[in-house]
């Protein structure tokens, strides 16, 4: 009886066949990867929005407290902007005192999604300007009268656009711009910071930027 011998042809991918796997799975990536990064940016503004919520529910907490809202002074803060040295102004963003002595947010360190202000960040000491911004306008408008920087945006009519306080971070764009509203509408990625003042839960067009 003969045995047979059958001999198993070599299986293998074609470079046709490997090119064809390749292209679909970068037509593949090229859908997905832009789907993922505007999903993170969505995710980003979201926890913003939340943050900034949580922060004006302390601030009014704490002003009903203390009959005032949150200095942004602190007697003898050399650093900031040069033009306003000797203005005691440190605490452009959130104060430390909505965190401690009292607990009205579990940590005034709250960090930007986005970065935070980093175009100031030689200027604030430890990582202050990581955190969301705040303003408290009657203080600022008073400084006003002396540190002609803060007239443009901080005259007496002021606290008439915001409120007595306002809260910002930057978009997604991460350029620190006070003075654009971000909006959704035109595209996710597009200038402009996200913004909550007294008055409205958005900004208005008239609030303008000290620094341009």
């Amino acid at each position: 009886m003969t045995t047979k011998n059958y001999q198993r042809t070599p299986c293998a991918f074609t470079l046709i066949e490997l090119l064809i796997v390749v292209a679909i799975i970068a037509v593949l990536a090229g859908i997905a990867v832009p789907n993922f990064l505007e999903a993170s940016v969505r995710a980003k503004i979201a926890r913003a929005y939340s943050d900034l919520r949580s922060a004006a529910l302390a601030i009014e907490a704490y002003r009903l407290d203390q009959n005032a809202y949150p200095t942004m002074l602190e007697p003898g803060f050399t650093g900031g902007v040069a033009p306003l040295q000797g203005a005691d102004l440190k605490w452009w963003y959130l104060p430390n005192s909505l965190s401690t002595p009292v607990a009205y947010l579990s940590t005034a360190d709250l960090h930007c999604p986005f970065g935070g202000n980093w175009d100031k960040a030689a200027l604030f000491p430890h990582n202050i300007w990581r955190r969301y911004g705040y303003e408290n306008i009657p203080e600022l408008i008073e400084k006003a009268q002396t540190f002609p920087l803060l007239q443009r945006r901080y005259p007496p009519e002021a606290e008439e656009w915001s409120g007595a306080w306002r809260l910002q971070c930057v978009g997604p764009d991460r350029l620190w711009n006070p003075s654009v509203r971000y909006d959704p509408t035109n595209g996710t990625v597009s200038g402009g910071d996200i913004i909550r003042s007294q008055k409205f839960p958005t900004s208005n067009a008239t609030d303008r930027d000290p620094w341009a």
